[in-house]
């Protein structure tokens, strides 16, 4: 007899592939990834994730000491990983191929039949979305590819001839694809036509992310979050636009003070610009966050803030409103969809000026924010419950194609 899920609709059994994962050294990576699996396994569905870890000669030293377990289960989703070598190009341009045959042993080494699975569902196209097409060719289930990858906005210059031949077959061989944002959306309509793709954001944990009874602070605190691995990530994400902007600012507005949260090689970058601007008495470095950290983070903050220059998506802002804090953002994309006037302040683009025009605006109208409200609009959008109710009816098409 076929299972129910939640609501009386059919239980699926589900196969995802994520382009990346979280690992022991960084147990947020994915994050979102992560909590969609959860909130499609809460309500009702078999879940199994198959992940390959792909390691070039350049990172020889991380496959070897490579410590992963290859099976474990976690809140009733079985998760499958092994580590590959890639001795090509590391990236986007070299592991196509390893990364897919890393996917396809997993599937046979773990026994899995296409007669006990109803959809896979990858996460970006490269190369989850390729490699799910392959598994597709072999076993017959049918996969959807949620997208969420900057390259095809910010880097679509770097991806080869030979690339694009098969990031297309992947995009046209889908039975659904999905979009993470209403402006993203336009861009991937590039590779399948706009009525064929469908726009669901990405879970926020609701139960973690909450808000609490703020400690007393003597100043105004304003918090980023972002991971810093390499200067242009650190550009991507506006850091350099907020030190600009909080140069200004803090020197005209007493007790104020920015916490700076993530990690990487490029923090050193970020450190270097504050002594440049002189703003190290109010600027503080908080480095690599666990996932706890950040809620405790955004919990103690007044507001958060990251002037993006550009967004899939955004769920660190998402995370922000659901512990009741208003955020500043760039209209640069994914934030468009749920920043307004009632949780935030929108700027047109990651400029010092507005961004500090901003900072002056939300000191002046802090008291109107409702934390409530605030969480309480995101979560009706993005909470578990809701992007899983919209996944089943995606999931109930696609296997009415089969």
């Amino acid at each position: 007899m076929q299972k129910l899920a939640e609501g009386g609709i059919k239980s699926e059994k589900i196969l995802i592939i994520p382009a990346f994962f979280r690992t022991k050294a960084r147990p947020t990576l994915g994050s979102f990834f992560w909590d969609q699996a959860r909130a499609l396994r809460r309500a009702g569905h078999e879940v199994t994730i198959l992940y390959s870890d792909t390691y070039s000669a350049k990172y020889i030293q991380d496959y070897v000491s490579y410590t992963e377990e290859a099976v474990e289960e976690r809140e009733g989703i079985q998760i499958c990983r092994m580590k590959i070598f890639c001795p090509l190009k590391h990236g986007m341009e070299g592991y196509r191929e390893a990364f897919t045959r890393g996917i396809l042993q997993l599937y046979d080494q773990h026994h899995l039949e296409a007669e006990h699975l109803d959809v896979i569902h990858a996460h970006c196209c490269v190369w989850a979305g390729y490699a799910a097409m392959r598994l597709s060719e072999k076993t017959g289930i049918p996969y959807v590819i949620t997208e969420h990858a900057t390259l095809f906005e910010l880097h679509k210059d770097q991806i080869s001839r030979s690339n694009e031949k098969y990031i297309r077959q992947a995009f046209a061989n889908a039975a659904k694809i999905l979009c993470v944002s209403r402006a993203f959306a336009k861009v991937i309509a590039e590779y399948r036509p706009a009525a064929d793709i469908d726009v669901i954001g990405n879970v926020v944990d609701f139960e973690q992310f909450k808000p609490c009874v703020n400690k007393f602070h003597s100043e105004m605190r304003f918090l980023a979050i972002c991971y810093m691995n390499t200067r242009d990530q650190l550009i991507k994400k506006g850091i350099d636009v907020l030190l600009k902007a909080w140069r200004e600012f803090s020197r005209r507005c007493d007790k104020v003070r920015l916490i700076i949260g993530g990690g990487g090689q490029a923090l050193q970058d970020a450190v270097e610009w504050c002594r440049e601007y002189g703003i190290e008495q109010t600027v503080e470095f908080a480095g690599a966050l666990s996932r706890e950290q950040v809620v405790e983070q955004m919990q103690a903050c007044d507001v958060f803030v990251l002037p993006s220059r550009y967004e899939t998506f955004g769920v660190v802002y998402v995370e922000a409103m659901a512990c009741g804090k208003p955020v500043i953002a760039v209209a640069n994309g994914g934030p468009d969809d749920f920043v307004t006037g009632e949780n935030g302040i929108l700027i047109s683009s990651s400029d010092a000026g507005e961004l500090e025009r901003a900072f002056d605006r939300i000191i002046q109208q802090c008291d109107k924010y409702d934390p409530g409200q605030i969480r309480s609009t995101v979560e009706k959008k993005f909470g578990g419950q809701a992007i899983a109710g919209q996944l089943e009816h995606i999931y109930k098409e696609v296997r009415g194609q089969k």
